[in-house]
């Protein structure tokens, strides 16, 4: 029996005893679901709006990164396109139904901070400055607050989102107990008529709260938890159902939301030419297994790959073949590295390949592959390189032999690498050998 045919029974029933309360009664359940189903959606909505702004700002500041680095205008064009869409989120805001003050004064907050640093940004790059300590002062004094107050709102909107469902707990209770009071009227078919509405829609009611309740904004296989017992509770409802429908379309959302995440947090820390890991993660992890190689005494090696002579080959070629070079060899460096290893973009024509639990005869024998493989593909109009192929010099240093912090590790490969250039390039080259 479907819920509208049970609210019909139990309300052609309630009308012959007292008339006006289960009417009453009947149609406080029915705005409660629309109103669960409206806040629900309006709130979701918004934490992905919330969450698009957050990962795009990080976009625009990996894009100005680079294009301070490499001086390539197609990261200055690609950041000015991620801020305008950074922008139509803020309109997809601003065309939503009006939220607290507090929600709008962070949202405002958050745009005066960003519109701030991409002002001061855009007058860095006018000046053609590369002074790193004043990207990095702007970054501290606008990105890290901008990220905290991103941070706070996503925050406040899971709370929203679960104090909309308390509060439609609540007026469930005091829906409960107005029912109560026409119990003691009518008490032996009002017991028979409360029992079958808690058990028909109330109850239902109540596990859909509890189970959005539980998502947090910070966990997200909470989310994931979410959308399986919304999953479980919608098989468990008639395919007609009311309440199996807003089960359905909550679970639905909950999905859309889960993908999102993921979505995002892949794009984050993602190189979006080559697909390998960007300079941000790559840095983090670089932290990360560098304290864990300290911890246990274990081997970290470090491995820094840069394409010869690839100006040379951008200037002849084009830019279009340059990146279809760029995204090879990224393709070559995922190859040879193994499941384990780290390969990411380091910026421009540079890669990096973190190595953990590995000494440096084993990282030499890996990077040599790598060079034998870049050296053995064949590229684009190869031939009009300088000694007619296109090919790479590496660099190779390890912890603890080579360097004792992770920025002493960058620094060990990275002269490494240079003298492979120096010596000819089309070589790897580990800096212990150089310290010899």
């Amino acid at each position: 029996m479907s819920f509208k045919l049970k609210i019909g029974l139990l309300l052609a029933l309630a009308i012959l005893v007292s008339a006006a309360i289960p009417t009453l009664t009947i149609y406080r359940l029915y705005q409660l679901e629309y109103e669960l189903a409206i806040k629900t959606k309006r709130n979701v909505d918004n934490f992905i709006a919330i969450n698009s702004i957050k990962s795009s700002f990080i976009q625009y500041d990996n894009h100005i990164n680079r294009y301070l680095l490499t001086r390539n205008p197609n990261w200055w064009r690609e950041a000015k396109a991620v801020k305008s869409n950074i922008y139509n989120y803020y309109k997809m805001l601003d065309s939503k139904p009006k939220e607290k003050s507090e929600f709008q004064d962070v949202l405002k907050e958050i745009r005066e901070k960003q519109g701030q640093y991409f002002k001061r940004v855009s007058r860095l790059i006018k000046r053609n400055n590369r002074n790193w300590d004043q990207l990095t002062r702007i970054y501290n004094t606008n990105v890290v607050t901008v990220h905290n107050s991103i941070n706070t709102l996503i925050t406040s909107k899971a709370n929203a989102i679960r104090k909309s469902n308390i509060d439609l707990l609540k007026q469930q209770e005091d829906l409960m107990n107005f029912a109560i009071i026409a119990e003691m009227m009518f008490l032996p078919i009002m017991i028979f008529v409360a029992v079958i509405i808690y058990k028909s829609s109330v109850q239902p009611i109540n596990s859909i709260t509890k189970t959005v309740k539980g998502v947090r904004a910070d966990e997200p296989e909470s989310l994931k938890q979410m959308v399986t017992e919304l999953d479980l509770l919608a098989k468990k409802r008639q395919p007609q159902d009311e309440i199996g429908h807003l089960l359905r379309t909550l679970r639905h959302l909950g999905k859309e939301v889960e993908e999102k995440t993921l979505e995002l947090n892949e794009l984050i820390i993602t190189d979006e030419k080559t697909q390998l890991f960007n300079y941000r993660h790559f840095k983090e992890q670089l932290i990360t297994e560098f304290a864990r190689a300290r911890r246990f005494s274990e081997s970290l090696s470090l491995i820094m790959i840069d394409i010869d002579k690839f100006k040379h080959y951008n200037d002849t070629n084009g830019h279009l073949l340059g990146d279809e070079v760029l995204i090879k060899v990224a393709k070559l460096l995922k190859q040879e590295c193994r499941e384990t290893d780290i390969p990411a973009r380091f910026g421009g024509e540079e890669f990096a390949a973190l190595l953990p639990r590995t000494d440096s005869l084993e990282a030499f024998q890996v990077a040599e592959r790598i060079r034998h493989s870049i050296q053995d593909s064949v590229f684009p109009n190869q031939e009009k390189q300088p000694g007619g192929n296109l090919t790479a010099s590496l660099g190779v240093a390890t912890f603890p032999i080579d360097a004792d912090d992770a920025e002493a590790l960058i620094n060990a490969a990275d002269s490494a690498l240079y003298e492979a250039k120096d010596k000819g390039r089309n070589q790897v080259i580990a800096f212990l050998n150089l310290q010899s």
